[in-house]
């Protein structure tokens, strides 16, 4: 019996100390993001590079659970995400990609890739690309 309680005390510590560690994020983080994209058809192979102003809102936090809006001049999506239970990163999917972000104090730095996966079918059959975002809360 001493044994159960002990481990019932026990686990219920890790849970607590593991809920202290998730950050509540900032509600809006802006900055750049660069890109790379390649529209791999045989016909005109076409490689693309870019930075351009990006905006990461939160939309809603439960926890390590996340849902945001990212916007860029030409693109706007609804994401979400889980933030791990060191609180350290942020994981994210997303219609067509996936990217990982760090969260150090006030900032989201991260990578992912996707493919594009709307507009005319000829101009997204064979689009893929690479991205890496700088934010900053404001």
């Amino acid at each position: 019996m001493k044994s159960m309680i002990g481990l019932t005390l026990g686990l219920g510590m890790s849970f607590l100390v593991n809920a202290q560690t998730i950050p509540t994020l900032a509600k809006v983080y802006s900055g750049n993001t660069v890109e790379t994209s390649i529209n791999a058809s045989q016909k005109n192979p076409k490689v693309q590079n870019q930075t351009i102003v990006a905006t990461l809102t939160i939309l809603k936090q439960d926890g390590q659970h996340v849902e945001f809006m990212y916007q860029n001049p030409s693109y706007k999506a609804y994401e979400i995400g889980t933030i791990s239970a060191d609180g350290k990163k942020l994981q994210i999917s997303y219609k067509g990609g996936f990217g990982v972000y760090d969260i150090t104090g006030n900032k989201l730095v991260g990578c992912g890739s996707g493919r594009a996966s709307e507009g005319p079918f000829s101009q997204w059959i064979n689009t893929y690309y690479a991205w890496c975002d700088d934010l900053t809360a404001k």
